[in-house]
């Protein structure tokens, strides 16, 4: 029987930190050590000497200087934060639990390179090489995703900060991962790229809206992040929607509770309907706040709190029946919240509760619909 994938994962780390410890035990007091190809064992120094040989053959094009071998290599927690490696060869390398942020990887060859939890948060790696790369719990926060070829789904997928990867040009790199993850069952991955490429997007339109662009681009950024952003994080987070519907189901009670206690014919009224002989008599009742000045002793505050309690039911159920006023023929979710009452009444906003109310309501439906698009569907695909 098989290890569930947890417990592998948890192997794979043990061993490879077992292995980390290995290493760092092994290693000479002159500091940091690696294998090159042929497993021999290289000093920092050595490594320092292959990265400065190569800068100098990028800079002269390639007249004097030696592009970095780093074919093979084992360069286990390597810190290479910062360092210039276009073009380098790195295919089939071994660079687990090393550093690589921010690190130029641009045309570099990491086909089959085992990456293992390796930093390579802000790297570029514009037309590299990831063919059979391993990326399992790599860090690609900011990493700019160009490359030319793609590693297997299953050695990325487990990989961080999927949402926080960017291009500068090309976004066919990060089109192609989200599709290869939406066709083998990674949804969740799938829903990060997709908020990622949005996310550039929306970024280039705040960009030319700073730099003095059109309106049009101001307009089109705002709307963006406004609707589409902060409601569910453009697919990847549709549970976002249904919080905010929370949010402004409390934010809105709180208001009406505050037309109950403020003078003026604004607020909610409990609307009646009592049975007499001359016929049906429609009656409208202003929830407003009690004074309490003939209670005397130890009743008035305990009447206090029964009535701040009741006006607080009142002002929470009436903004629950407006959040949920969605209706479609037989369909009618306020009605079956009026339903669940042992009374039968309902609640009306009157004078500037009722734009209130309207505005809570649209906002509502909106959120609601957001939640059933992305949560159900691939809208920003």
């Amino acid at each position: 029987m098989g290890h569930p994938a947890g417990l592998r994962r948890f192997t794979l780390l043990l061993a490879l930190a077992l292995l980390s410890a290995l290493s760092l035990s092994a290693q000479p007091e002159s500091g940091w050590t690696w294998k090159d190809r042929e497993g021999k064992v290289r000093s920092r120094a050595d490594l320092d000497g292959i990265l400065a040989a190569h800068k100098r053959w990028l800079e002269t094009e390639h007249k004097s200087g030696t592009r970095a071998d780093l074919s093979r290599a084992d360069l286990l927690i390597a810190d290479l934060s910062g360092v210039e490696l276009t073009a380098a060869d790195l295919h089939g390398a071994s660079i687990v639990f090393a550093d690589l942020s921010g690190a130029t990887l641009v045309d570099a060859d990491l086909t089959g390179a085992s990456l293992v939890e390796t930093k390579l948060n802000g790297a570029n790696l514009s037309y590299a090489e990831l063919k059979e790369a391993n990326l399992y719990g790599t860090d690609l926060a900011g990493v700019v995703f160009e490359p030319n070829s793609l590693p297997d789904v299953r050695a990325i997928a487990t990989a961080k900060g999927l949402d926080q990867m960017t291009y500068r040009r090309f976004p066919d790199a990060l089109a192609r991962l989200r599709k290869q993850f939406q066709d083998n069952g990674f949804s969740q991955q799938g829903r990060s790229v997709t908020f990622a490429l949005n996310k550039v997007q929306s970024q280039s339109e705040w960009n030319l809206c700073r730099a003095g662009s059109e309106w049009r681009d101001c307009l089109s950024a705002g709307f963006r992040t406004v609707f589409f952003e902060w409601t569910c994080r453009y697919g990847m987070d549709p549970g976002r929607a249904l919080r905010l519907l929370l949010v402004f189901w409390l934010l809105f009670a709180f208001a009406y509770a505050a037309f109950m206690v403020m003078p003026g014919p604004s607020g909610i009224y409990l609307v009646v309907r009592k049975q007499l002989r001359r016929g049906e008599v429609v009656q409208g009742i202003q929830i407003r706040a009690w004074r309490m000045s003939k209670a005397k002793g130890w009743k008035r505050p305990w009447l206090k709190i029964r009535h701040y309690g009741q006006m607080a039911r009142a002002a929470t159920f009436f903004s629950l029946m407006t959040a949920f006023n969605i209706g479609f023929r037989e369909i009618n979710v306020g009605q079956w919240l009026r339903m669940l009452t042992t009374r039968e009444y309902s609640l009306k906003a009157v004078k500037w509760a009722r734009p209130v109310a309207g505005i809570q309501s649209l906002l509502s439906v909106y959120l609601m619909a957001m939640w059933v698009l992305s949560y159900f569907g691939r809208p920003f695909d």
